[in-house]
């Protein structure tokens, strides 16, 4: 960090082209990745957008990644860069409370995605994605996210609430959870009632009604062995304390929001990544028969799913190329220098995966898709620290990233082992600023493959490995 007298420092660079009173704002809220693009090719890796007078610094590449993760909660405020989070959520719960309070509400959901209670969930993960496997029946067209969107969000309600609760209310709460996802407003003002803000608030206070229940269903008649939202009920803090039925219901909605909003668009974009490279689909299939088995009914469990390290580089490539968090947030708590210049007090700060992923000084050809640039055993590996940050980063980083890869990896290889599939519609990101997921239609035509010996073991053999229902 260059050494310029704080009085000396000026503003990050400010990117041409904004538009008198707006800025910037108006072209970022079409196409805020080409707005970034742009600031990145004239102005480098550090740089300023103009939002309506509020300048947004934007930071680049590994070194500025790894300040930002280190600096959070210090010089840079998580609580105040997201106010759409307090409003669907609250301003002591999590990442916005204050930090002893925040460990403490992270280390109730943190043992719940270690490998011993992750064991429990693939079998989950499978008889789900096997579920979708027999809607689709032999052949016909389905549209990504519209088709693996529900799934997870399936996989999620049936993990972290409980079979009878999936059964019983996974449809209504899948509908309630998508109004309520509809309250992540990066843009527009929070005071404006917009329908989808309207619409957000509503859902919020029905999906608090329904945890309500469950819980005090729950704590009535406790589940024997108990089961992840059991272990949530019964889960005391280090002192001895309850922890309040407010907190479990927000716990679970972060973790069902987070979980669908992230991977709904990954495993998306992951599905469409290996059916426009048929070299590395092949590559992904072989290791599927090899770890899965053919004929021998051999179990898709925690262990085979493990062994899929090269569906693991696949998943790393797509978070590389398609992050669905294509923008991190923070505000400046100080003045910081940083190379020469000063970021302002109460300025925000962004972080840009859709573009940090991308620069040739990190990643040689980036716009290609290869998934062995992350292969340890590669001699060319490229596996700098804080280069992919498609999850985040440093103490905030995604507590469900391991179930998230694990429940990917279980529906892609169920779907790569029992169907050929091809895409129909070009593939290209979501319009505007929201989540980056593949817009739609983005259709993939497939047809059920006849499987045999070494081709892998169909439908009917993987349910009953797994010990779950092949149907239902």
């Amino acid at each position: 960090m260059a050494s310029v007298p704080l009085s000396g420092r000026s503003g990050l660079p400010l990117v041409e082209g904004g538009a008198p009173m707006l800025g910037h704002l108006l072209q970022f809220f079409r196409d805020p990745v080409s707005v970034l693009k742009r600031g990145y090719t004239t102005r480098g890796r550090l740089f300023a957008l103009n939002f309506m007078g509020q300048r947004m610094n934007v930071m680049l590449g590994p070194e500025h990644n790894r300040f930002f993760f280190e600096e959070t909660d210090k010089l840079l405020s998580i609580r105040e860069s997201m106010p759409f989070f307090l409003k669907m959520f609250s301003p002591e719960f999590y990442s916005f409370a204050e930090m002893d309070e925040y460990l403490r509400q992270r280390a109730i959901i943190m043992p719940r995605f270690k490998a011993a209670s992750m064991k429990q969930y693939v079998p989950i993960m499978v008889e789900e994605s096997l579920k979708l496997v027999n809607r689709l029946g032999d052949q016909g067209t389905f549209d990504l996210i519209p088709t693996l969107g529900p799934v997870v969000m399936d996989i999620a309600a049936h993990s972290f609430m409980g079979r009878e609760f999936h059964e019983k209310l996974g449809h209504e709460f899948f509908e309630l959870f998508r109004e309520f996802s509809g309250g992540m407003e990066f843009v527009l003002p929070l005071w404006l009632p917009t329908p989808k803000m309207v619409r957000s608030q509503r859902a919020k206070k029905k999906l608090h009604a329904i945890l309500q229940t469950w819980i005090e269903k729950r704590r009535a008649a406790p589940l024997d062995p108990p089961d992840f939202f059991q272990t949530m009920i019964e889960t005391t803090y280090p002192d001895g304390r309850p922890v309040s039925d407010e907190i479990i219901r927000h716990l679970i909605l972060l973790l069902v929001w987070a979980g669908h909003e992230t991977t709904a668009g990954q495993v998306s974009w992951a599905l469409a990544d290996l059916l426009g490279n048929p070299g590395y689909r092949q590559v992904i299939r072989d290791e599927i028969a090899t770890v899965i088995g053919g004929d021998n009914g051999q179990a898709l469990g925690w262990e085979q799913a493990v062994a899929m390290e090269k569906m693991d580089l696949a998943l790393r490539e797509t978070e590389r190329l398609h992050p669905v968090a294509y923008m991190l947030s923070r505000k400046a708590t100080a003045d910081i220098p940083r190379d020469g210049y000063t970021i302002r007090k109460g300025d925000f700060v962004l972080l840009a995966p859709s573009i940090s992923h991308r620069m040739e000084e990190t990643f040689r050809n980036p716009d290609a898709y290869d998934p062995e640039r992350f292969n340890p055993a590669n001699p060319d590996a490229q596996i700098e620290s804080n280069s992919l940050i498609g999850f985040g980063g440093g103490v905030h980083r995604c507590a469900g990233v391991n179930f998230a890869r694990m429940e990917m990896k279980v529906l892609l290889a169920v779907l790569l082992q029992n169907f050929d599939m091809e895409l129909i519609d070009e593939v290209r990101p979501i319009a505007g600023a929201s989540t980056y997921w593949p817009a739609q239609p983005c259709r993939v035509r497939y047809q059920r493959r006849r499987l045999d010996g070494a081709a892998g073991a169909d439908i009917a053999a993987l349910a009953k490995a797994a010990g779950c229902p092949a149907h239902g």
